[in-house]
């Protein structure tokens, strides 16, 4: 059905209307000082202005305000500014107790960032939230590189434009002493990269399992071989007496590197059950000159058949084992009675193929 032409002017003035109407207007200076002045009546340590549209004159007139110099979390969201704001912001003479700035969804680039990174007004800043702007890894780097945010503890990059040299360089940075979390969700980031922030993510971790005694939790989180790698990459690993990795999609890989790591010496307990497990793991395990204190040794389930029975029944470093579970595998008769017949294996108090 075809639209008349007056038909089709009355939707076009209907859309003009609606599209000019859903925004509002810009803030006056003399708005702004009297929403301020309301806002921090109530509480002149947090000031929250949402959905306002202050623009890049709006924030400079805001940020020139003596009212902010009690202010120690300013959030703009969704104000409808950009860099040049931005510049304003981080120049300010009133924002140097500042602890917390949230700037989401905004129009800021690489630019704003810069001028983040360079403020002295802002170099007590413990968060940092940029959510939803136009930030790529050149502004990642920027604040990677920053002398004046050590004191940085959170930052939120989250839908930005952020590849993966950005993400490198913020999990590597010497700069950020402090930093605890960097959130970089919903953006385009490479494999490097989304490695390097993984890396970042298990090593915090597990500095806050340390530090609430809880190390032998670890194992909770270690999803694939490259946890395992951080994980013995960390100084957290010789903590270790027991080390949970069940269910964790690990590979031989793990198992090797595991096996060889002079950081395990202490470790009494080792579960690896329902992983990816072949013989040449099983064989790892049994040559192994770092895993001579285990008393338990969990490989359930996983591909283990034959060859890598008699390397475990053969092995002269299994002495202290009360428990070895290897119940469904692929072990056939011989590795079986390799394990029946063992003089290695002692200690042994448990059935090798029970369920317990």
């Amino acid at each position: 059905m075809k639209m008349s032409l007056h038909g089709l002017r009355l939707l076009l003035l209907f859309l003009c209307f609606f599209t000019l109407g859903s925004a509002s207007p810009r803030m006056t200076g003399e708005e702004i000082e009297k929403y301020i002045q309301k806002k921090l009546k109530r509480n002149d340590q947090v000031l929250k202005i949402n959905g306002k549209n202050l623009g890049d004159e709006g924030v400079a007139h805001l940020v020139q305000s003596p009212l902010l110099s009690t202010v120690s979390s300013l959030i703009l969201y969704k104000g409808n500014f950009g860099d040049e704001g931005v510049r304003a912001l981080a120049e300010s003479e009133y924002l140097g107790q500042l602890t917390g700035l949230f700037l989401e969804n905004n129009n800021i680039t690489d630019e704003g960032v810069r001028y983040i990174s360079e403020s002295k007004s802002l170099a007590n800043l413990k968060i940092l939230n940029l959510y939803h702007n136009r930030i790529t890894d050149e502004g990642a780097g920027f604040i990677a590189n920053s002398d004046s945010l050590s004191q940085l503890e959170e930052l939120n990059l989250n839908y930005n434009q952020i590849q993966g040299e950005g993400a490198i360089e913020l999990t590597h940075s010497t700069k950020l002493q402090k930093l605890k979390t960097i959130q970089l969700t919903y953006n385009p980031i490479e494999r490097s990269g989304q490695d390097a922030w993984k890396r970042f993510q298990l090593m915090e971790w597990f500095k806050d399992l340390n530090r609430k005694n809880k190390l032998n939790e670890v194992g909770a989180g270690l999803i694939g071989d490259l946890g395992v790698d951080v994980l013995l990459q960390s100084p957290f690993a010789s903590k270790l007496e027991v080390l949970d990795l069940k269910n964790n999609d690990l590979t031989d890989k793990s198992v090797i590197a595991l096996s060889k790591s002079e950081k395990l010496k202490h470790l009494t307990a080792l579960n690896l059950s329902r992983n990816n497990i072949t013989d040449t793991g099983a064989k790892a395990l049994a040559y192994s000159k770092s895993l001579e204190k285990l008393k338990k040794l969990d490989l359930n389930f996983n591909r283990i058949g034959d060859e890598g029975a008699i390397a475990i029944a053969q092995s002269p470093n299994f002495a202290k084992l009360e428990s070895l579970k290897l119940g469904q595998n692929r072990i056939g008769t011989e590795g079986a009675e390799a394990l029946k017949d063992s003089p290695n294996l002692p200690s042994l108090v448990h059935p090798v193929f029970g369920f317990y």
